[in-house]
């Protein structure tokens, strides 16, 4: 299978301009279950043209998908799932027309957090998924009736654990929709949080939403990426055409993983501005990528020493508290508190034009 990080795709022409880079790297992609996080539900007809982010994605980019791999696994706890929730209906009934497995959202709070499953060479592969509950700051969970799953780690690891005991055999995947836009860095609590997963079972976790590589590494026999970045999000495509990215969103990585073989890969694309395409830069095995390294200057720290290095290095940190522990769950809370206050300042400063929606 191989992990992307966002997508959101709104338009026929642009689903062609992705085609192309899945189409070249066909040997990559052709034999593959391709795990992604749908950034925002179907939708054909909804416009482009809004003053706030409203993403969606054409259906013409999981028929694209089906064509050139094995078939779309979707992810949907992430934020723009509530930009359109009227839309959650028609998109899981599309889902389901075509056998397209989904997991973290839902129409009640139980569904949203139950695992989706698929079959990768005969083994079963359950599928976690998650958001960020900051994440949601701006609207309502659930909205028109659609929850999408929050992330609860005590509880999270308490599913491991149970789905691990009944299910010995299969493999378990974790994906989180978590971090800041454009942080680099994961929070301290999300390398704690990842292994504590690994521990209790599960062989893969994998973060998106800082629309920027934020490296991993290697815990025991389980991999961790803590940020993909955007897989592909068109550029002055979305908000009246004002979203784009820093030139360092550019680069994203690909993970591809054997569940039989326990062997990562990571796929290095880059995205051009001239022409809204990816091209592929490298391809290199998970323990021995220079690049992963060069996203991953926490390797091999203690927590100690990364939460000072975190401190030190992290981009955004202007009133923004840092995470520590995913144990620590009443601080946790008042912390998400301020940084929602925050964030609800902010959003409506980018509203009236005095910032940028990414910046």
């Amino acid at each position: 299978m191989i992990i992307l990080g966002d997508i959101a795709v709104p338009n026929e022409e642009m689903v062609r301009n992705l085609g192309e880079t899945f189409r070249i790297n066909g040997e990559i992609f052709k034999d593959q279950k391709v795990v992604l996080n749908l950034e925002g539900l179907i939708s054909d007809n909804q416009t482009t043209n809004t003053k706030t982010p409203v993403l969606f994605n054409h259906s013409a980019l999981l028929d694209l998908l089906n064509k050139q791999s094995l078939g779309p696994v979707v992810l949907l706890a992430n934020n723009h799932t509530l930009d359109l929730p009227k839309q959650f209906e028609a998109s899981v009934s599309f889902f389901q027309k075509e056998g397209i497995p989904f997991a973290g959202a839902g129409k009640t709070a139980g569904e949203a957090v139950r695992p989706g499953l698929f079959n990768e060479e005969g083994r079963d592969i359950y599928l976690f998924n998650y958001c960020w509950d900051f994440l949601l700051y701006h609207q309502n969970n659930p909205s028109a009736g659609v929850h999408v799953a929050e992330i609860e780690e005590l509880k999270i690891l308490e599913q491991i654990v149970e789905c691990r005991e009944k299910q010995p055999d299969a493999s378990i995947l974790v994906c989180f929709h978590w971090s800041l836009d454009l942080e680099k860095l994961p929070y301290p609590m999300y390398r704690r949080f990842s292994r504590a997963l690994i521990d209790a079972g599960a062989n893969v976790i994998a973060g998106c939403h800082s629309h920027c590589v934020q490296g991993g590494e290697k815990y025991k026999d389980g991999y961790i990426v803590y940020g993909l970045g955007n897989f592909y999000i068109p550029w002055n495509e979305y908000v009246d055409g004002k979203l784009k990215f820093p030139e360092f969103s550019k680069t994203t990585v690909a993970l591809e993983w054997d569940p039989k073989k326990n062997r990562a890969v990571c796929h290095w694309f880059e995205y051009r501005e001239d022409d809204k395409s990816l091209i592929l830069k490298n391809s290199e095995l998970f323990e021995d990528s220079s690049m992963l390294a060069e996203y991953s200057p926490y390797k091999g720290m203690t927590d100690k020493e990364y939460e000072s290095y975190f401190k030190q290095y992290r981009r955004k940190s202007f009133l923004i508290p840092v995470f520590r522990d995913h144990q620590n769950v009443l601080m946790n809370k008042f912390l998400t508190f301020l940084l929602k206050t925050r964030a609800r300042i902010a959003r409506k400063l980018a509203e009236i034009n005095l910032i940028k929606w990414q910046s």
